[in-house]
């Protein structure tokens, strides 16, 4: 019994150092104004698992393909761009590349390479690793694509396909964001699109189970409403940052507007201006500064809106007001929010509660049902 102990630790520490989180390391070639970077990783202590990782990644984000093409593009009179963004869910490396100039020809364009790794296996992740039943997810998000996303979106865009789903995706703990071609969807802009979707828009198809990858990744965590999700609820709110969106509390709007593009102009609020940008994390997601009566060059972000979002079992669209109110107490303030001024604050009318924590405010809005339509993080 003992010797089956031992053995049994050793196992798990064998687990837990091959799958420890690795160190990101910045790759790329340079020839003039062309540039192609990529992601490999480092400080994993299996060397035959950290190789097979670092494989995937250059086949799966396209870095093998470009840095071949990049010195066929030296006399282009636009230069090949490739650069990249990570994150690490659990254990779960997920990078989307983008490609900008003559990724493909002699013509410019954009294209998305996207990568999800296992680090415990070194292998690629498939969409339909994910779900019950990989169809009929496919069939549920196109719905929601065509008949509520699409007019929505149609006049802020130049080519507007939502369907067929792209095959390049990226993972977080809160959603799935697909990245699309830019001749299928691209913005007003000229940027090749991404959308968004939340894990709690797809619940039902959800493979939720203890050591599922959606697990793994900490989904189960982001849609569970328990006593552990006061503590989490207040630490992200104290971070300044609401996860999944590439925002944070007195960040710099210009810089913002400059990486992410105004999606339409500002909208005039109650106390300020609302900013939404085009970037697919910003879907029904709100930039909240002031006037802007001096250039947006001194303009800071006082407060992230988000009327789709799952934070720790905050799920708008889903969780009751007696549901928060029973796991992060009363609030410290209730306001009610009638007709004039929901029109006023662009939202429904219903009841706000508000938590006050080290230098933040959650304000948590329900509509008149009682049901979360938005959150938001301001700096107090």
């Amino acid at each position: 019994m003992k010797k089956c102990f031992v053995w049994m630790l050793a196992l798990l520490m064998l687990l837990s150092a091959a799958c420890a989180e690795p160190q990101m390391e910045r790759k790329g070639l340079e020839l003039g104004e062309a540039h192609v970077y990529y992601p490999q990783v480092t400080g994993m202590e299996d060397a035959g698992l950290q190789d097979a990782v670092n494989a995937a990644l250059l086949r799966h984000t396209g870095a093998e393909t470009l840095l071949s093409r990049l010195p066929l593009t030296m006399h282009s009179p636009t230069p090949l761009r490739a650069d990249y963004t990570w994150q690490l869910a659990g254990d779960v490396l997920s990078v989307a590349v983008k490609a900008e100039g003559p990724v493909l020809n002699d013509r410019s364009t954009q294209v998305w390479y996207t990568a999800n790794i296992d680090l415990c296996t070194g292998e690629a992740i498939a969409f339909d690793d994910l779900f019950l039943d990989a169809d009929a997810v496919r069939m549920a998000i196109s719905d929601e694509l065509e008949w509520e996303l699409a007019p929505e979106l149609s006049a802020h865009l130049r080519n507007s396909q939502l369907t067929p789903l792209p095959e390049t995706f990226t993972l977080s703990a809160t959603g799935l964001t697909l990245h699309y071609p830019l001749e299928q969807l691209s913005t007003l802009s000229d940027q090749a699109g991404t959308v968004n979707i939340q894990w709690c828009e797809m619940l039902e198809h959800l493979n939720l189970q203890e050591g599922s990858l959606l697990d793994r990744i900490g989904a189960r965590v982001m849609l569970t409403l328990d006593e552990t999700s006061a503590g989490a609820i207040r630490l992200a709110a104290e971070s300044g940052q609401l996860p999944g969106i590439p925002a944070k509390l007195g960040g710099s709007v210009q810089e913002a507007v400059e990486q992410y593009r105004l999606l339409i102009d500002p909208d005039l609020y109650e106390n300020g201006r609302l900013m939404q940008l085009e970037d697919g994390a910003f879907r029904d997601v709100y930039l909240l500064t002031d006037s802007l009566t001096d250039s947006w060059e001194h303009s800071v972000v006082q407060g992230i809106r988000a009327d789709r979002i799952n934070l720790h079992g905050l799920c708008t669209g889903m969780t009751a007001r007696e549901e928060w109110q029973a796991v992060l107490g009363q609030p410290h303030a209730t306001v009610e929010v009638d007709d004039a001024k929901a029109d006023a604050n662009r939202m429904l009318p219903g009841t706000s509660d508000y938590y006050n924590f080290d230098g933040v405010q959650l304000r948590l809005h329900a509509n008149e049902e009682g049901v979360l339509t938005s959150l938001f993080i301001t700096s107090n």
